[in-house]
């Protein structure tokens, strides 16, 4: 992965509005609104996955919109908690992206979700861990998240 886009996924806070409130997730820390909301689920794990933007090239409102449904529709179709939210740059450069904080996902399924949908990578995390990026393999032009 490129340092900028590196850099502007480290720069980005991942909201999700939950029952616990809205949350602010980031990279490489941990969030104990999101820790409680996991128990309180049953839960161990999460992901944090947008459809916008595939391979952080930016594609137009109505795609991105489409592609956003069809994201909803799959973590339905696959029995998961999901809560909407969008990602957010510090530096405000790139718009907000809508997407799914996705509770009790593992790790290999939140990387093939971010491939389905073309994502360069998705954030994910454990209860009680910090939040990391995983590489779906995709490498892209813009700065978003």
């Amino acid at each position: 992965m490129r340092p900028s886009l590196l850099d502007a996924y480290r720069r980005t806070t991942f909201f999700a509005g939950t029952p616990a409130g809205r949350l602010g997730l980031r990279i490489g820390e941990t969030c104990s609104g999101l820790d409680a909301l996991l128990e309180r689920n049953g839960a161990e794990t999460w992901a944090y996955v947008t459809a916008f933007n595939p391979g952080s090239v930016r594609v137009s409102e109505d795609e991105n919109i489409a592609r956003h449904r069809q994201l909803e529709d799959a973590v339905a179709r696959r029995g998961f908690v999901s809560y909407p939210g969008e990602g957010v740059g510090d530096d405000g450069c790139w718009p907000p992206e809508p997407s799914l904080l996705i509770l009790g996902i593992g790790r290999e399924e939140s990387e093939r979700l971010g491939r389905e949908f073309g994502q360069v990578a998705v954030v994910y995390g454990e209860r009680g861990r910090e939040g990391e990026l995983l590489l779906c393999g995709r490498q892209g032009q813009g700065s978003g998240a």
